[in-house]
């Protein structure tokens, strides 16, 4: 203030103030230091000039022990009487707001129908959500029967113990026949026949729905801790190759696991080809595997040390496959969870359900080609009756200009070809070689080409006439 001389102290009115605020201020008490600090606007400003009263000045020694604003306790303010507030009111203006932002909010989360055939049964099911593990067993093994994707099927399956013990052996070959339709030998489809074709020759223990859908997705080696490529930094098997469709023995195993954990035999073995022993690459044989988690047998059926022992003690080969087939039997009743006439029933089994699962994607795909070939004939048949249009229509008006050549039958002689996109061939060469370019292309043709291509063959056709040329030929000829 000192430094502004135009400075003029706010002097503080007794004005007529509204009640409310009169009775606030007056639940105050003392209103020298505890009071709030009311700023006026310029009307009551103007009132204060013409009262002529200064405002009180604090002493700075006084305002050091005031606490600073953003300690202060505000004083509650208290309600006159007089106020109109109806709280319920506002409280139902509130929820039909909400009401009406809730509806957009709805709106726009579910899908617009596309067509009235939609909108009709847009509402239909509107309320019906049903979790999917409550439906019956019988509907969730349709659903899983319909999937076409061993990794859909394994996402889904795997989610909880009541979809794990609806997973069945028929539904996860189907889904990885269904895979590759059009391709035997790629994906899933292959990796399924590879397994089977383990399975139709009694050579390894028959694995469970959930142990094949693994084989199906497997994406690193399954021996764990005794893979010869595991990284000892991250303690992660090797990974198996992107493209890689087999699954040597019946097991999911990377490429140093094949190389160094199975067993050379000689292309002489007396068990290659025989029913019972699983041979990879013709000439590798491996023992059999426990799963560390179920503590269940996987792999092949038999250890090659009985293998090589039944080489080095018999002689004749028919005693060779005698001792193979009890050794066989006795693999099925120690370590396997089949004996040996159920192990039969569970192989045909699963090689019935392979067989059909092939034969029904092999009708599906010849029944999908059928039909593409039909809607490709329909689409053919169609296009040459639009050119066949179009060309007929060229050649009235190749005739109309050529209607006073003397020559014109001898030009327009042609061949119509009702099964053939050309659609027409003419005889004389010329015309052939004029009008080509419009043949091959009769949409595109405008009547300014067709035009002029009319005239050339005309000019042709007078000029051999005016030179009698075909009479100097045929007199030749004679």
């Amino acid at each position: 203030p000192q430094q502004n001389r135009n400075y003029v102290p706010r002097p503080a009115l007794n004005l007529n103030l509204p009640s409310t605020l009169l009775d606030c201020l007056d639940s105050t008490g003392d209103h020298s230091n505890d009071s709030p600090i009311i700023w006026l606007s310029e009307s009551l400003w103007s009132q204060a000039d013409q009262q002529k009263t200064t405002l009180p000045h604090t002493h700075p020694a006084m305002s050091s022990s005031r606490p600073p604003r953003s300690l202060r306790k505000r004083q509650p303010a208290k309600l006159a009487d007089d106020i109109d507030f109806d709280l319920e009111t506002l409280l139902k203006e509130h929820e039909k707001d909400g009401e009406v932002k809730r509806a957009n909010r709805d709106a726009k989360k579910m899908k617009t129908a596309n067509n009235e055939e939609d909108d009709k049964y847009a509402d239909a099911f509107k309320g019906y959500d049903i979790p999917f593990d409550t439906l019956p067993a019988l509907c969730i093994e349709r659903v899983f029967a319909m999937l076409d994707s061993p990794q859909d099927l394994f996402n889904l399956a795997f989610s909880s113990k009541f979809l794990m013990s609806l997973v069945t052996p028929e539904t996860v070959i189907r889904s990885a026949v269904f895979n590759n339709l059009r391709k035997r030998d790629k994906g899933n489809r292959k990796t399924m026949s590879n397994i089977i074709g383990y399975i139709n020759n009694r050579s390894i223990h028959i694995p469970s729905a959930h142990r094949m859908l693994r084989l199906l997705n497997a994406k690193s080696c399954e021996r764990g801790d005794r893979c010869w490529g595991m990284n000892l930094n991250t303690g992660k098997a090797m990974s198996l190759h992107c493209s890689s469709t087999s699954r040597p023995f019946g097991l999911a195993l990377c490429d140093k696991c094949v190389k160094f954990g199975t067993t050379k035999v000689p292309y002489s073995h007396f068990s290659r080809f025989q029913q019972g022993v699983a041979f990879h690459q013709w000439n590798l044989l491996m023992d059999p595997q426990r799963d560390p988690n179920t503590d269940e047998m996987k792999g092949p059926l038999l250890e090659v040390l009985k293998l090589e022992q039944i080489e080095n003690t018999y002689a004749n080969n028919d005693d060779k496959k005698s001792a193979l087939e009890g050794i066989v039997q006795k693999a099925l009743a120690n370590a396997g969870k089949y004996c040996a006439v159920h192990y039969e029933e569970t192989a045909a089994a699963y090689n019935e359900m392979y067989e059909n699962a092939e034969k029904e994607a092999d009708d599906h795909v010849a029944a999908a080609l059928e039909e593409d070939q039909q809607k490709y004939r329909e689409r053919r048949e169609e296009r040459i009756a639009k050119r066949m249009t179009r060309i007929r229509t060229i050649y009235a008006s190749l005739e109309e200009i050529l209607d006073d050549c003397p020559l014109k039958d001898l030009a327009l002689d042609c061949t119509w070809l009702e099964n053939d996109e050309r659609c027409v061939k003419f005889s004389c060469h010329i015309v052939e070689q004029k009008l080509n370019n419009i043949i091959s292309a009769p949409a595109s043709a405008s009547e300014r080409s067709i035009n002029n291509a009319a005239t050339d063959i005309k000019q042709i056709f007078n000029t051999l006439n005016d030179k009698n040329f075909f009479s100097i030929f045929l007199h030749r000829k004679l």
